[in-house]
């Protein structure tokens, strides 16, 4: 394949950071695709993401503003799809039916029974189904887990902490707020909130450094009990979680715990370790942006050094597998990730399943606060344990 044929499908919200990611590579020479199509509800979206796709390439994109007519017109090799959650299997299998393959934006989807039937479609279609994940190809999340998994520099990996605490900054028990009610604040266009969100990224950090889990235990509420305004201006609940605590045990013996909560006014705390027998790799913020090593003797080697020495140990070629092009960008990192595996007909780094993996753990924390009890990753991800998400699957017929 010359280059691929592609379209972005949902144009709001992270598909501005992914057309900007395709516009950088072309930026820099990696001439690999073209913009074919943008597909959006809102045709005004659709033409802003094709007037800015004309800058780089000799055509610009026809607009769309239904999936269906745009796979039945156009010639394309490949779809971004960067639509709400709930949306995401009926949009990625329309687009295997068509002969497309399909990166989708995180969560696979919005229950773990949808992101089985993108799966079984793409292998009966025999397309490549890829996630966007950005964060594990970032320089210092890869350095984390080479100090993990190659270097071994904590010892053997033990525990993971994470906390994520903060709340409203204006008038916290004033349930009614002046902002609208989005997609993300019902459980069935989200499915969840952060944890299955943002969320998301952190979850497939941990499956990462540590390997697949075992079980999990959690409780997540709804503490604040906000209501948003609708298009009508009336206000509306909130039905998804704003906190949620969770403790997760990896196969390997690895524990931790996650707290995430937007309803903790006062001061907050952001932060994420993890811990082995010799030391802790600790860094401020949700993700290991800046990881601080630190060994039982007291000493230390900050981010600079840590980097500096992944970086070294790469060969070439591998600085070429995991940085192509000496690109570090994460989201460059995973659109041009998909866009080679399309052009040679290979598995991109992370699929299907991984991305489903993922979300299982998230599930998994919403299932176990649902019956109030551990739950096993393996019964979530193979849909035995579905009582948070039955609503969601029988609200979309899933």
């Amino acid at each position: 394949m010359d280059k691929v044929k592609l379209a972005i499908v949902g144009c709001g919200g992270m598909a501005g950071a992914h057309l900007n990611a395709y516009i950088r590579l072309r930026q820099k020479g990696i001439d690999i695709f073209d913009f074919v199509a943008m597909c959006d509800v809102d045709a005004e979206r659709a033409n802003a993401f094709a007037v800015k796709a004309a800058n780089v390439q000799e055509s610009t994109p026809k607009v769309y503003t239904a999936i269906e007519e745009m796979l039945g017109k156009e010639t394309l090799n490949a779809a971004d799809i960067c639509g709400p959650h709930f949306l995401h299997h009926s949009l990625a299998i329309a687009c295997f039916e068509a002969g497309l393959d399909v990166i989708v934006e995180k969560p696979l989807a919005v229950t773990i029974r949808a992101g089985h039937k993108m799966i079984e479609s793409a292998k009966s279609h025999q397309r490549i189904l890829a996630v966007a994940e950005q964060v594990r190809r970032w320089v210092s999340s890869r350095t984390v887990e080479w100090l993990i998994n190659k270097e071994k520099l904590i010892g053997n990996p033990r525990m993971f902490f994470r906390q994520g605490i903060g709340g409203p900054q204006k008038e916290p028990e004033n349930r009614l707020r002046d902002e609208s009610m989005i997609w993300r604040r019902n459980k069935f266009t989200g499915g969840g909130n952060g944890i299955i969100d943002g969320g998301i990224h952190y979850v497939d950090l941990l499956i990462y450094f540590f390997g697949e889990p075992d079980e999990i235990y959690a409780r997540s509420e709804n503490l604040n009990q906000f209501q948003f305004k609708d298009a009508d201006g009336n206000h509306v609940p909130q039905t998804v979680e704003d906190t949620a605590l969770a403790t997760i045990t990896f196969k390997n013996g690895v524990i931790g715990q996650w707290v995430s909560t937007s309803a903790a006014p006062g001061r907050g705390m952001s932060y994420n370790s993890y811990h082995g027998s010799l030391g802790s790799i600790y860094s401020s913020g949700g993700y290991p942006q800046s990881p601080e090593l630190q060994l039982w003797d007291g000493t230390k080697r900050d981010k600079d050094s840590l980097q500096n020495a992944y970086m070294e140990s790469l060969s070439e070629g591998e600085k070429e597998r995991v940085f192509p092009h000496g690109i570090t960008e994460g989201v460059e990192l995973e659109v041009y990730d998909f866009l080679d595996a399309v052009r040679k007909g290979r598995r991109p780094e992370l699929d299907g399943v991984d991305g489903l993996k993922a979300q299982a753990v998230c599930d998994a924390i919403y299932e176990s606060g649902w019956c109030g009890q551990a739950v096993k990753f393996d019964d979530v991800y193979n849909d035995e344990i579905s009582g948070y998400q039955d609503e969601i699957n029988e609200r979309w017929k899933i």
